[in-house]
């Protein structure tokens, strides 16, 4: 099942048992541990570790980064001490998964979220008391925080796009960043960064092959995730990353079974790789059409997640994954969501200025601007240009790519000017410059941990970001990841002997923005008047005058364009369910 659990800490009164009764009695929590002020609700027993009789708790995976491969359902006596005795810390230096832990002091109530994120960590305050929760539902259940949208952070969130953040766009609830903790000292809370990737961009002195390394720590750690789970269902697009992840469970041992969705035109049609990799793997592939029917744009695939952050169109995609997950008996939903960021998917010079700064003029830079040529499609004149001007780049600040799209121009001026914050967005003086953009990807990866559909009744595990594999890409040179003139080249060397040919040399990816497209073109009407009458529109955030021209067939909208349309036709749905009294 997925894991749902509610943290209080009390700053005032206690909850009183009829309050924690009634609760229990109108959602799937149970009250499973009280420690002085603190009240743990969870929907599974299984997944809590208790520490120091009771002065922690790790909620969620946890797993080793030393010994075998296993989901650790106790600590040892050397482990709790350290943990209670660093707040926490220990669990993120020392140990992986996808937690949510406390560690109860004498001066402090410290919350630690591990770097990854893939387990949720909402919070809001009141007099009374904080709570934590994996739901942001829940937090509206217990009655800390009501149904009320910040309209100028749901601008933010649409305009800086996949860019993580603290604060979220409803009223009242925080986001825990992963990598972070809270201190909670009296009724006062204080944030700091325990994990941080620019403490793991050095190269750790491999004796073998990055290709090998990658190959190794994506074995130990696909071995410890198989330890949690019977029978996981994986998302076969046919693109390398998502086939890396069936590969590496098929190397692990585990059941797993794969589904695939198809579309009528041929650019998201993605079947007959799915198939090589799945035969190629003796895997079972189940093939599954995307149905428009099932979009119903009343609705958001986001509604859970206290932020816009869906498309309207996931909807289709999420009704076969519930289905195939039911007839499959599965128990976890595995996706190679985030390899094109931790493998380092770049089509542009930072590499070879990287290179270039190590190691001066060598064979292996003109090497590496061979590869940037054939990767970009760049001559050799145009590659060094751009590469000087880099190297002399007097900013070396990391910038987030904005996104303006129908957004009002007052909105856009607004936000131009607003300075993007997130801990991970400070990188040192001298950190390679490729480094900067590795970062950043992985970043915006960090957006898609959370699985928008609530309604599956299992966990989604994005394993390419697992905390060792993070490290361990983070610690690559980032001229490895364009070697060959290939991008994401590490990962494809590693796995050239394991995954069909055809496979590992795509350059590309179907889509199914031709499915989009067709659903756009069928309901144009419905769609722009949704959007010129809504509720971004009455606040402001979009504008009508970029909206309205797309009623006509001829209104210019092409396929780059759907994407974004069914975000601000979800971003709309969403609004509308954070509204609600």
């Amino acid at each position: 099942m997925r894991l749902s659990y509610l943290l209080l800490v009390c700053v005032g009164n206690h909850p009183s048992d009829h309050d924690v009764n009634e609760f229990c009695s109108r959602s799937d929590l149970s009250l499973r541990h009280q420690e002085g002020n603190v009240f743990l609700f969870t929907n599974d027993p299984d997944d809590i570790i208790t520490v120091a009789n009771g002065r922690g708790f790790v909620i969620g995976k946890l797993f080793c980064d030393r010994g075998p491969g296993q989901q650790l359902k106790a600590l040892s006596y050397d482990d709790e001490l350290a943990v209670m005795e660093s707040g926490g810390r220990r669990l993120v230096d020392e140990f992986w998964g996808n937690f949510v832990a406390i560690a109860i002091n004498q001066n402090a109530i410290n919350v630690v979220r591990e770097p990854s994120g893939g387990l949720p960590c909402y919070w809001s305050q009141t007099d009374c008391v904080i709570a934590f929760s994996s739901d942001a539902e829940i937090l509206v259940d217990w009655g800390v925080v009501g149904r009320s949208v910040n309209w100028k952070s749901v601008s933010r969130f649409l305009y800086h796009h996949q860019l993580p953040s603290e604060h979220t766009a409803v009223e009242g609830i925080m986001q825990l960043l992963p990598g972070n903790a809270l201190s909670i000292v009296g009724s006062r809370v204080v944030a700091t960064p325990l994990w941080n990737p620019w403490n793991h961009i050095e190269p750790i002195g491999a004796s073998g092959p990055s290709s090998d390394c990658l190959f190794g720590v994506l074995g130990s750690t696909f071995s410890a995730w198989r330890s949690s789970f019977n029978r996981p269902l994986v998302g076969l697009s046919g693109g390398l990353d998502s086939s890396i992840v069936a590969a590496c469970l098929a190397g692990a041992g585990s059941d797993f079974v794969c589904t695939t969705l198809t579309t009528a035109d041929t650019t998201g049609n993605e079947t007959e790789y799915a198939r090589a990799v799945s035969a190629a793997l003796g895997a079972e592939l189940i093939e599954m059409p995307y149905i428009d029917r099932l979009i119903d744009l009343d609705r958001s695939v986001a509604e859970g997640i206290p932020f816009p952050c869906g498309k309207s169109h996931e909807q289709a995609y999420n009704h076969a994954i519930r289905e195939a997950a039911s007839t499959q008996n599965a128990d976890a939903f595995f996706v190679g969501a985030g390899g094109d960021n931790v493998f380092y998917l770049t089509h542009s010079a930072r590499p070879l200025a990287d290179r270039f700064r190590k190691e001066g003029f060598s064979p292996g830079v003109m090497n590496t601007l061979r590869d940037i040529c054939q990767i970009t499609g760049a001559g050799v004149g145009e590659a060094l240009i751009e590469t000087v001007r880099l190297l002399f780049s007097r900013s070396k600040k990391m910038r987030w790519s904005a996104v303006s799209d129908y957004l009002h121009p007052d909105v856009v001026a607004s936000e131009r000017g607003r300075a993007v914050e997130h801990p991970w967005l400070s990188p040192p003086r001298d950190a390679p410059l490729g480094k900067l953009g590795h970062v950043a990807m992985i970043l915006q990866a960090m957006n898609h941990v959370e699985h928008r559909d609530k309604q599956l009744a299992m966990p989604m595990i994005s394993p390419l970001l697992s905390q060792p594999v993070v490290e361990l890409c983070l610690s690559i040179p980032s001229w490895e990841s364009c070697e060959g003139g290939v991008d994401r080249s590490v990962a494809r060397r590693a796995f050239a002997s394991v995954l069909p040919r055809e496979v590992v040399e795509r350059a590309g990816k179907g889509s199914p923005d031709g499915f989009i497209a067709q659903f756009i073109d069928r309901h144009r009407s419905q769609i722009i008047d949704r959007l010129c009458d809504g509720r971004l529109a009455g606040h402001g955030i979009i504008d009508r005058s970029a909206i309205e021209p797309l009623r006509r067939s001829s209104g210019g909208n092409g396929l780059n364009d759907c994407p974004r349309i069914m975000a601000l036709l979800d971003a709309e749905a969403w609004s509308a369910h954070w509204s609600r009294a």
